[in-house]
């Protein structure tokens, strides 16, 4: 399935509003790749870096959207059940975090879920600063499962 960075950005903003409330942007999305953006703007916290929960948010998305890359999204949702965050310095300027999965593998967690009704996978994330300096690492856990109805 194809999907426009635009389109995948529009879709998070509905199915989950508090990311949008966030700013987050999905800057590219690919087969089994996205790249996303949160903004500094909004999401400053009473010491002028940015809030943690807006850096959660940025975290715990991509596992969200990856399959939408791969998987007809018609026939899978995809879940986190888990994620551990490390947050490293602190954040004066957008986050950008890119996370990535094998195309084959994310086909492969398809056909497990219609073979056992669900399948898992972890995902090891870090966003940076526009500098480059990592600012936030963590490890998600996601599950994806059959749609119902």
């Amino acid at each position: 399935m194809t999907i426009t960075p635009e389109q995948a950005t529009a879709f998070v903003h509905q199915t989950v509003p508090a990311i949008g409330r966030l700013g987050v942007v999905v800057d590219e999305i690919g087969p089994g790749s996205v790249r996303l953006r949160v903004p500094i703007d909004g999401n400053g916290n009473h010491f002028g870096t940015m809030y943690a929960g807006a850096l959660f948010g940025l975290c715990e998305l991509p596992g969200g959207l990856i399959p939408l890359g791969v998987l007809d999204p018609s026939k899978y949702t995809p879940i986190v059940t888990r994620v551990d965050i490390r947050f490293l310095a602190a954040a004066r300027t957008d986050v950008t975090l890119v996370a990535t999965v094998d195309e084959a593998q994310m086909r492969a967690l398809g056909e497990q879920v219609d073979s056992e009704g669900r399948a898992e996978f972890t995902l090891e994330l870090h966003g940076e600063d526009a500098t480059g300096r990592t600012v936030v690492s963590s490890t998600a856990y996601y599950q994806l499962r059959p749609n119902r109805g």
